[in-house]
């Protein structure tokens, strides 16, 4: 069964005009209580190359998945352990071939990484999964599947049984590291705990991107083409039976293109999907971050950007990685910057625009902001982009970037404390006054200007 279900009414927080127009017409002012965003408390990397994922570990550690930089890439993983000393990285892969990692999950005597490698009888990248050794990151076994060129896997969950589950695509038309394998086939899989394969099921969409178990089967989500008068881009969720066979699947979106690059099942019964869009009335890509119901409908959605409060017509905000919060809430984790060559603003501390930094999003329940960031703050003059977060067992954050910050490209782990406290301190004047008033310019357009205001959070006002 394919269907869209009812969408929410979209509330787009990077769109000034449209609370513009609330406080306009509604003419309601309220200051709210915002948290400090969390301090950054270690910025390491190893290994020279791209990340793509990770996690932290049962041993309080981390780990990290992604490719090296070279033309032809092997996968890369570093484990490090709760304080950022590295424990061991390795490559994976085979001799002037392409071999890329992109999730990795744990089980009980090893790490299970997922991506593409390349296998010598259909000479390509094929998907496929690696055991590693807890301790040394030895490769434990190594399995490719599938007869068609070109594949990968794009996540892994281990089973409580120890077996495997795994989505990703095949049939695409390059090797290597994809965003998104518009033109490929999305499957599901299945595997013992040694990785022999006991079944391999097509999916309805170009790939599968995460995969969790869920009751009675398996949530698959990606992302995929719709069509409504012209074709774009949503997030998906496909739910399946025990055995891969669909069961249902769902869009999410706009009418222009949301891509969904993570997403989890909720405390509720629901889902939390984010990623990024040029819907709902952003400047340009925002995050897109969307709460889905038990039932499968649109609960809400609501997109971010800017931490720097640069111009958001030239402002990228790419998010990848999403986490439900133990306070019902969530964060999520993207890249910031602009790459227009016309276009360069230095006027923030956190570097000039021309340079990506991280951005993490913290949320309500309902999805509206409690605190945003840009990480690492500084004049590194290079680009730094969260690829993934996971929730810290200390009640902070580690974040898992593509980085040259440290003077290569590396797989960077970035730690952050917890959350601060709220920050009830008013900013300065409070209430907010007019330098000049709300007034209608056209029927379309209005214009005003707040008085000059200081708040030492950064946060000054909120109009509702």
């Amino acid at each position: 069964m394919i269907r869209r279900p009812p969408r929410s009414t979209p509330s787009n927080s990077s769109a000034a005009s449209d609370v513009y127009k609330r406080q306009l017409f509604v003419g309601l002012m309220a200051a709210p209580v915002f948290a400090a965003a969390p301090a950054m408390e270690w910025f390491v990397g190893y290994g020279y190359g791209m990340c793509h994922e990770g996690m932290q570990t049962s041993d309080g550690g981390y780990i990290a998945i992604g490719h090296s930089s070279d033309r032809n890439p092997d996968m890369l993983v570093s484990k490090i352990d709760s304080s950022g000393n590295e424990e061991w990285t390795v490559a994976v892969g085979t001799v002037r071939k392409v071999d890329i990692g992109i999730c990795v999950a744990e089980a009980s005597d090893g790490f299970i990484c997922g991506g593409g490698l390349y296998d010598s009888s259909v000479r390509g990248q094929v998907k496929g999964l690696v055991k590693l050794n807890k301790t040394t990151g030895a490769v434990i076994w190594q399995k490719t599947y599938g007869t068609q060129k070109s594949g990968a896997t794009r996540g892994v969950q281990v089973l409580g049984d120890g077996s495997i589950v795994a989505t990703g695509y095949n049939n695409f038309s390059d090797d290597g590291y994809q965003f998104i394998a518009d033109d490929g086939t999305g499957f599901i899989m299945k595997t013992d705990s040694s990785g022999n394969l006991i079944w391999d099921k097509t999916i309805s969409e170009c790939q599968g991107t995460k995969v969790h178990e869920i009751s009675g089967g398996f949530a698959v989500i990606s992302c995929g083409w719709y069509y409504d008068g012209g074709d774009h881009m949503d997030g998906v969720i496909i739910e399946t039976d025990s055995s891969g066979n669909e069961v249902s699947k769902n869009h999410y979106g706009s009418t222009s293109d949301e891509h969904c690059y993570d997403g989890k099942p909720t405390s509720d019964g629901g889902y939390i999907l984010a990623g990024h869009t040029i819907g709902y009335g952003v400047a340009n890509w925002d995050i897109w971050l969307c709460k889905v119901a038990s039932d499968g409908t649109e609960e809400w959605v609501k997109t971010f950007g800017q931490p720097r409060g640069y111009d958001p017509a030239y402002i990228f905000d790419e998010a990848y990685g999403v986490q439900q919060t133990p306070d019902g809430g969530y964060v999520v984790c993207a890249g910031s910057g602009d790459e227009d060559d016309g276009y360069s603003d230095c006027s923030s501390s956190c570097g000039c625009s021309d340079n990506y930094v991280a951005e993490v999003v913290k949320t309500d329940s309902s999805g509206n902001l409690v605190w945003q960031s840009a990480y690492p703050c500084g004049s590194y003059g290079c680009d730094s982009a969260a690829e993934y977060i996971d929730l810290a067992t200390d009640g902070g954050y580690i974040g898992f970037l593509d980085s040259c910050a440290l003077g290569e490209d590396m797989m960077v782990f970035m730690k952050l404390a917890s959350d601060g406290p709220p920050d009830t301190d008013p900013p300065t004047p409070d209430p907010m006054t007019w330098a000049s008033v709300p007034a209608a310019d056209s029927d379309t357009a209005i214009s005003m200007t707040a008085t000059t205001a200081s708040d030492p959070s950064g946060v000054e006002y909120y109009f509702d």
